[in-house]
Order: structure tokens, then C-alpha cells, then sequence
């Protein structure tokens, strides 16, 4: 169960840092001046938004019970 735990924390934290590269992706697209946040996010569709959300909420959902798991998990030794 560790493994998984461990393996979960690690997704959680590429899929948060996946959600950042979606955002810096979607401002560099654009020419012009980035300073005009709110024209930028006025033009993208908001579709586009909710997937930038939905990867970085999967991501702290996703990094939050790997904690869990790899704190509250007893560890058994095999064969003991």
C-alpha cells in the first residue's frame, strides 16, 4: 500500500504542475501584452478554463489520499 500511496503523491503533484504549464500554454498563445490578464481569460472559451481546473483539483485530490494512504496505512512485514 506504501507503493501506491507513493505512487499516488507523485501524480498528484505532476498533475498540479501540468495544470500550471496548461496556464503559462494558454497566456503565451496569445500575442500581445499578457499585463491584459482579463482579456486573455475573456477570449479563451471557458472550456478551456474547467480543464485547467479539473487537472489541478484531480491533482490535489489525487496527492491528498496518497498522504493519506502512506500515513495512516499500517506496514506489515511479508513472511514474518
Amino acid at each position: 500500500m506504501k507503493g501506491l500511496a507513493l505512487v499516488l503523491i507523485l501524480s498528484g503533484i505532476i498533475l498540479m504542475a501540468l495544470d500550471g504549464l496548461e496556464k503559462v500554454l494558454i497566456f503565451s498563445s496569445f500575442n500581445g501584452s499578457v499585463n491584459e490578464m482579463q482579456a486573455i481569460v475573456d477570449l479563451t472559451p471557458s472550456y478551456i478554463w474547467s480543464i485547467t481546473k479539473y487537472t489541478f483539483w484531480f491533482g490535489v485530490t489525487s496527492f491528498i489520499i496518497g498522504l493519506l494512504l502512506f500515513f495512516l496505512v499500517k506496514t506489515t512485514k511479508p513472511f514474518s
